[in-house]
């Protein structure tokens, strides 16, 4: 079997296109796209609140939870403003698995604080909102 040394015409034709599209100033805080919120884990069941303070100006898109079943998202707040209204919210809701979660698509600054505080099973809770 021979393995060709041959450079990729099609590669070749289209790599400065794709150079082009890939900013070469980019700052390394401008590559992250997930802030996470911290951890915690529950001995038994009750509370728990989980906060960052956001270290740029970016959009918040999406909020992954890992939760045990049956929880509840009782708030999300965003500098104060509550993203959550009524009784709470199903941890289900913010699965990783569900395709169909809540997008906030919602612009924080630099500094503001993001607390998701709910009500849960024994166990790990963590949670990361999608940032652009």
């Amino acid at each position: 079997m021979q393995i060709s040394t041959r450079p990729n015409r099609f590669l070749g034709s289209i790599a400065a296109t794709i150079s082009r599209k890939v900013p070469r100033d980019i700052a390394a805080d401008e590559l992250n796209v997930v802030l996470g919120l911290g951890t915690q884990t529950l001995a038994a069941p009750g509370a728990f609140t989980l906060d960052a303070v956001v270290p740029r100006d970016c959009f918040l898109r999406d909020l992954i939870l890992v939760a045990p079943t049956g929880g509840v998202v009782t708030a999300i707040t965003v500098n104060g403003d509550a993203l959550v209204l009524g009784e709470g919210v199903p941890v289900e809701a913010f699965a990783f698995g569900n395709l169909n979660r809540p997008e906030f698509d919602l612009p924080a600054g630099r500094g503001t604080t993001v607390t998701v505080t709910g009500t849960g099973a024994a166990g790990f809770h963590a949670a990361a909102f999608n940032i652009d």
